[in-house]
């Protein structure tokens, strides 16, 4: 009886010792589309670190976002015009951090908006401008569509001038790097 008794308290001691948790982020997934061919591995790593897509990150496209049922692509393919200078740069088109979309989404219900898609947009590292004149491919989008884009900075979205909307595309002055939200508003 004794060896039982041992036996159960030996046990429940193992069992109830505390288990240090590890630190860690939670997974970040990727996948590949079914058209995708990637033969680098390279490529899925860094598609990984960004949160994107393999397709999104060979495009320099943000295809989904969170809490964004139907969002509408948006791309960056170069040629920005930074204060009057045409250049070859491109900025970065990135996903944005989940807690923006539902910012952005009560931000365009104040307007009578929908938000069309939120991303994060960055010009090379070293470059600093005060208005760059960014195309970004939005396919979907149609000439004369009322579509505004919003700059977050520091807690308050602060409109761009859009220059252009035509098929595909919406042509925005950008005063800075950051989160950039596309509304649709009413006419």
């Amino acid at each position: 009886m004794k060896k039982i008794l041992a036996l159960t308290l030996i046990g429940t001691m193992l069992f109830s010792m505390p288990v240090m948790a590890k630190d860690y982020e939670p997974p970040k997934a990727v996948y590949l589309e079914d058209s995708s061919n990637v033969g680098d591995p390279n490529i899925t790593v860094a598609a990984i670190e960004e949160d994107k897509l393999v397709g999104e990150y060979m495009n320099n496209a943000v295809t989904g976002t969170w809490l964004l049922e139907d969002s509408i692509p948006v791309a960056q393919g170069g040629d920005v015009v930074v204060d009057g200078q045409a250049t070859n740069l491109t900025f970065s088109v990135l996903k944005a951090n989940a807690d923006y979309s539902g910012v952005a989404q009560k931000f365009a219900a104040t307007l009578g908006g929908k938000v069309l898609n939120v991303v994060t947009v960055k010009g090379p590292a070293p470059l600093k401008y005060s208005v760059a004149n960014v195309n970004f491919y939005m396919p979907g989008i149609v000439a004369g569509q009322n579509v505004k884009a919003y700059r977050y900075a520091d807690g308050t979205w602060v409109e761009q001038n859009v220059t252009e909307v035509r098929d595909d595309h919406v042509v925005v002055d950008m005063t800075g790097n950051g989160v950039l939200a596309f509304v649709e508003v009413a006419q």
